[in-house]
């Protein structure tokens, strides 16, 4: 896997989920959703920092706008209302964070991305990508 491709792959995974989060924030109805959200907000923010501030030092381009896809998923969240909006939002938090850490994985591999600095920070974030999968894996319980 290029160094680019994974900084581009992750960046709009996570880009993603922050937009999909602050849409949870204010439109979800159910309470563990909402904090959910908010957490995912505060972490994915942070992680997009992060890796955001590791490509410029390595001269990688950052993506702009959300893939066709992501930008599709947000419009479509961005109709709904109440428990079907509490039901999709965690079936996509469930699926982007399961994608999320194959990429983090595959990447952080010995076979993964050239860049040292991007395998050891993939590597870092599995455990915490796992964590919110597990977590968004209960609350699809919830919300059905």
């Amino acid at each position: 896997m290029e160094n680019q491709t994974f900084v581009t792959q992750a960046l709009n995974s996570n880009k993603f989920e922050v937009a999909a989060a602050t849409l949870a924030t204010q439109k979800a109805t159910n309470a563990q959703i909402k904090q959910f959200a908010s957490r995912m907000s505060t972490e994915h923010t942070a992680l997009g920092v992060d890796l955001t501030d590791l490509a410029k030092s390595m001269e990688l381009v950052i993506p702009g706008d959300l893939e066709s896809k992501e930008q599709a998923n947000i419009n479509t969240l961005g109709l709904l209302t109440g428990t079907a909006f509490d039901a999709e939002y965690v079936r996509l938090m469930v699926e982007y964070h399961q994608a999320s850490i194959t990429l983090f994985q595959t990447a952080s591999s010995s076979s993964g991305v050239p860049a040292a600095d991007l395998r050891i920070f993939a590597s870092n974030k599995v455990e915490s990508l796992q964590a919110h999968l597990k977590e968004a894996q209960a609350l699809q319980i919830t919300a059905q």
